[in-house]
């Protein structure tokens, strides 16, 4: 194994462990210790790669973030508002779905240490579609606005203060609402 590949494969590791660490104790409880022994490294591993445990704890949410996939929306908001809404709801399922989506949403819970804006971030993709469908209705007279609603609707909460489980029966009762007022 070449040596990138095996230093990419031991720094995913660390991340991992701090990952279940951050989970079990919350930032405030964990400790670089903890964390290299999770590891199976020394706590000069963890320091030399990562620096202290607020940069370690970084590294662990953009980890996750990253390995977030990209909603598969189309560039173009098409087939009626209805259709677009069950497209965002799907994406939206899915992503909840993902391996990564646990790990932070477990993280999370634990602490509430994210940086705001880069959690929203994670939603800018379907705000931006949203507002494209939106945009299509003519009873609906801010775009932007409602699609946070949607959203808000959908997920529970777009920063990380309130986090509820995203599921289906609460997905299709935004659809319904949103095409009850806007269609």
């Amino acid at each position: 194994m070449s040596w990138p590949v095996q230093k990419d494969r031991r720094r995913r590791e660390m991340l991992w462990a701090a990952s279940d660490v951050f989970t079990a104790l919350d930032f405030n409880q964990a400790n670089m210790q903890a964390i290299a022994d999770s590891a199976g490294v020394t706590k000069a591993t963890l320091y030399a790669h990562f620096g202290d445990k607020e940069q370690l704890y970084r590294a662990v949410l953009d980890y996750w973030l990253e390995e977030l996939p990209e909603p598969k929306l189309p560039c173009q908001a098409r087939g009626g508002l209805r259709a677009c809404l069950e497209r965002v709801a799907r994406e939206l399922l899915q992503q909840s779905e993902q391996p990564a989506s646990h790990a932070l949403t477990h993280i999370v819970l634990r602490s509430n240490r994210i940086p705001q804006k880069r959690w929203r971030q994670r939603y800018l993709p379907y705000q931006n579609y949203l507002k494209k469908a939106l945009s299509q209705s003519a009873r609906c007279p801010d775009h932007e606005q409602a699609a946070t609603q949607f959203l808000l609707l959908a997920v529970g909460s777009i920063d990380c203060s309130n986090l509820m489980a995203v599921s289906g029966p609460r997905l299709a009762a935004a659809v319904e609402l949103f095409v009850q007022a806007y269609v």
